[in-house]
């Protein structure tokens, strides 16, 4: 089965009015566009182009996973995504206390967790997972020239759980986010670490502008800020803390809605359970380096059960031919226009910012000038 879909846009307040139109020719530019969904998720369903019918109808079950070009003009809450027994234990709870589904102040709307991975398709700026304890050290012993209060909070960096004291403290620190512009703000910075803290510094400026007073800003500070160029990726276990800030990409999740939010977004904000869930693990390196395979085949290998991800870069010179197609798959095409094949003698062209849903057939083909993403199905759907 070789079906184009038609994928389910979404106009949220942080999107962009320029970077999915301009790049992949989705949507208006009279109002931003933030995401574009294809798959079987029910809060927005593909529907299969020849019939209009809904995907899930079409194949008899939901899909594990959802894949998504995204755009972001302004910063995305920070966020935390919970393991399965988290979701398995919040999502009973709420049940319990009877909130709908659809309630704002509810967590877990699903039982599932929800692994994602973030491909750049433009610069990409991130914030994900907490910085090593140097880092922070330097930032704050940068910043302790105009603000004692991070003088304070360095010399909690001595503690065994100083990370997660100090990530608590600025959590509820509504002060400090509130007087952050007037004291840090404009100072000028000194010590071996100046790049560094400025980029802090500047950063947690930016956000208060959006966001005055919200302490989201200053937990910021204590996260890895990122920068992607196209083609690199970052990976979004359970526990990690993170942040989209600005910048196209390709995402690809499972299929679940369970998000706790800690700031910098006006939805419903659970503080207390943010700190439980979270994994306070420094994460020195957050980027996830893709593995050539072949030729112009790439795959993003992370840690997740329901999908695997692959880039794939086709040219008159390089062919991708007969790879192999285990479960069922989504194709979305970033660029050009590429041909999809299959075994089954079935065939369809995507041009960019289109998509398709794969399946039952045992191999794959691609031909034509352009760079289409694979997710495969790891686990069956349901």
């Amino acid at each position: 089965m070789l079906v184009r879909l038609i994928p389910v846009v979404k106009n949220y307040e942080w999107g962009s009015n320029t970077l999915m139109q301009d790049s992949l020719g989705i949507g208006s530019f009279s109002e931003p566009v933030a995401e574009v969904w294809f798959g079987t998720h029910t809060a927005g369903e593909s529907l299969v182009v020849e019939s209009g019918e809904k995907l899930s109808d079409l194949i008899g079950f939901k899909l594990s996973f959802l894949a998504k070009f995204l755009a972001a003009d302004s910063p995305l809450s920070i966020q935390v995504h919970p393991n399965t027994n988290q979701a398995l234990a919040g999502f009973k709870r709420e049940q319990e206390l009877g909130l709908e589904i659809t309630d704002p102040a509810r967590n877990y709307r699903d039982e599932s967790h929800k692994p994602e991975i973030l491909i750049a398709l433009s610069r990409f700026r991130a914030l994900c997972g907490f910085r090593p304890s140097s880092e922070l050290a330097n930032i704050f012993s940068a910043f302790s020239e105009s603000d004692q209060r991070f003088s304070e909070l360095a010399g909690l960096l001595k503690e065994p759980t100083s990370v997660q004291e100090i990530f608590t403290q600025l959590l509820e620190d509504q002060e400090l986010a509130a007087r952050f512009i007037e004291t840090v703000g404009g100072a000028e910075l000194s010590g071996p670490a100046q790049i560094l803290a400025k980029q802090a510094r500047d950063l947690a400026v930016e956000l208060l502008s959006k966001y005055p007073a919200d302490t989201g800003a200053m937990v910021a500070l204590t996260l890895n800020y990122v920068e992607l160029l196209p083609g690199e990726a970052v990976f979004l276990p359970a526990g990690n803390l993170h942040a989209y800030l600005s910048g196209l990409g390709v995402e690809v999740m499972a299929a679940s809605d369970n998000v706790i939010r800690g700031g910098l977004t006006t939805k419903y904000i659970d503080k207390e359970e943010l700190l439980r869930i979270t994994d306070f693990t420094e994460l020195p390196d957050p980027l996830v380096v893709p593995v050539k395979l072949a030729e112009g085949l790439f795959e993003y290998r992370v840690g997740a059960e329901e999908f695997k991800v692959y880039r794939a870069e086709v040219s008159g010179s390089n062919l991708l031919a007969d790879l192999d197609l285990p479960a069922e798959a989504l194709v979305l095409c970033e660029s050009g226009e590429v041909a999809i094949s299959t075994s089954l003698d079935e065939r369809e062209v995507l041009k960019k910012g289109e998509g398709c849903y794969v399946s039952q057939a045992k191999k794959l083909s691609l031909t034509g000038s352009g760079t289409v993403f694979l997710v495969l199905a790891t686990r069956a759907g349901f």
